[in-house]
């Protein structure tokens, strides 16, 4: 007969390397959200005390305000095109770069360092601080709104292009070297057909994000419909204010709705072009279909 062994908790070793490690990093991680918790001045009382004011702002909201309708439309669409032409734009300049900037095809390492800092300085810049510097070089607008967005959204297509081109399975690439193919041939040929579903759901995914990031570029002069808010905001013209609001919701809304649809088509397109061919019996031979 067997007899039951009793459970023993595993002795705990506080002066075990790891164990100081990890504790040190916790102890670490909770200090920094310490400090940050006192920089950022949080302060619930406050919020109690400012609720109240953004309940009876609540209430002059309704009903809306439909009397500009068709101006507010207008502006929407202004919204729609800049942030297209931007992002548009965007892709010309971020498709060498990502080129460049991509570990695995990249000319030289210096190449790669240069264009990698290219697309980090473009990403790492804000889409509003593009349209303060634009503002003052070329005035107000639309165009402006467009420069911002190119020169913001390069770095971020650039990024994840390059990020989607690393992966790449290597063999078609070396292949279409050894038979001899130029440089550019093994791109478009090898390359080119491997990356390209990712290629169009990263531009649609970074087009529905311009269009969300260029409806509050009016609020620094750029253009479109978020001209219309920051006035709806500096007259406290809250029926309207919410009326704009409900647009820019809808716009954003009916955007993300399309771009998923288009990115789960391509990705479906993608999983049943990849999936081999079912076999055929025929005339005593078996082929593929």
């Amino acid at each position: 007969m067997i007899s039951p062994r009793r459970y023993e908790e595993p002795a705990v070793r506080l002066l075990d390397r790891s164990s100081l490690t990890r504790n040190t990093l916790l102890v670490c991680c909770v200090a920094v959200l310490v400090v940050f918790w006192r920089e950022s001045h949080v302060d619930f009382g406050k919020l109690a005390q400012g609720m109240p004011r953004v309940a009876g702002w609540l209430g002059q909201m309704l009903p809306p305000d439909t009397r500009d309708l068709p101006e507010v439309l207008a502006a929407a669409f202004e919204t729609l095109a800049m942030a297209t032409i931007g992002t548009l734009f965007a892709l010309v300049a971020a498709v060498p770069l990502s080129l460049l900037a991509a570990r695995n095809i990249s000319p030289h390492p210096i190449v790669y360092q240069i264009a990698r800092g290219i697309l980090n300085l473009s990403r790492g810049t804000e889409t509003l601080v593009f349209a303060l510097i634009f503002t003052a070089a070329i005035g107000f607008g639309p165009f402006t709104g467009v420069l911002a967005i190119a020169f913001h959204m390069t770095g971020a297509i650039g990024k994840m292009l390059a990020d989607v081109i690393e992966p790449a399975d290597r063999g078609p690439l070396e292949a279409a070297a050894l038979s001899g193919a130029s440089r550019l041939k093994v791109l478009r040929y090898a390359l080119l057909p491997d990356i390209m579903p990712n290629f169009i759901a990263v531009a649609l995914y970074m087009w529905e994000f311009s269009v969300r990031t260029s409806t509050v570029l009016g609020i620094v002069g750029a253009g479109g419909i978020g001209q219309t808010l920051k006035n709806t905001i500096d007259l406290l013209d809250f029926p309207k204010m919410v009326t704009v609001l409900a647009i820019i919701l809808l716009m954003v809304g009916a955007i993300d709705v399309i771009s998923d649809f288009l990115r789960r088509r391509i990705l479906q397109d993608r999983a049943s072009n990849a999936r081999p061919a079912p076999l055929r019996v025929g005339d005593g031979e078996i082929g593929r279909v």
